[in-house]
């Protein structure tokens, strides 16, 4: 039963441009990826209270929806990844897309807050060991020409204003959005051929 369930799970990813690392632009996509749902639920781990997950409750079998902001050395790639049932995967996604479009009308106080200190604690987490240290000042010089201090960064983060997230809105939904092909479990390559490896891989994607 649990490998016939995993094999119905199929993975939609919609993006769009993103901004490179360390820019001012990336740490405000930061703020609307935590405002509507940075860290999302695994289909092994269920459901979480991000905007993205409530707004998908109305799925009856385990789905996944996130908002994810990679950061590059000169350009990056924001949007939405989902996971859901094959019946379901197009209302979690059309239920996603309405959240972002959601950022358009305006961004509470609370909700900007509460983005800001999870934007804060993922970049200063990135920073605490020696290896992720030189991973975003090598990806930052390489870049902007100079590594960011975390404390730099964050004084930064705590500057933008709810105008810089909804103009940000803004310009993501004018832009072209790109459509990677969705991918089921029983496609997805993945080392081995045991159910655990199916779901780890879907998960990671």
């Amino acid at each position: 039963w649990y490998q016939r369930r995993v094999r119905e799970a199929v993975v939609s990813t919609q993006s769009t441009g993103g901004a490179p690392a360390g820019s001012q632009e990336a740490l405000v996509l930061g703020l609307v990826k935590h405002i509507v749902g940075g860290g999302g639920a695994s289909v092994k781990h269920g459901a979480c209270n991000t905007k993205l997950m409530v707004a998908a409750a109305h799925a009856q079998q385990a789905h996944s929806a996130r908002c994810v902001n990679i950061n590059y050395t000169d350009s990056g790639l924001f949007g939405l990844s989902v996971t859901g049932h094959a019946e379901e995967v197009g209302d979690v996604l059309k239920s996603s897309i309405g959240v972002m479009a959601s950022v358009l009308s305006g961004v509470s106080d609370p909700d900007l807050d509460i983005a800001k200190t999870k934007l804060k604690h993922e970049l200063i987490s990135e920073r605490e060991s020696s290896s992720g240290m030189l991973q975003t000042a090598g990806i930052e010089s390489l870049g902007a020409g100079s590594p960011s201090s975390a404390a730099a960064l964050c004084a930064v983060v705590d500057s933008l204003t709810a105008e810089d997230v909804v103009s940000m809105a803004r310009q993501i939904s004018h832009s072209e959005l790109s459509s990677y092909p969705s991918v089921t479990a029983s496609t997805c390559p993945c080392p081995g051929n045991s159910s655990r490896n199916i779901i780890d891989r879907i998960d990671i994607y």
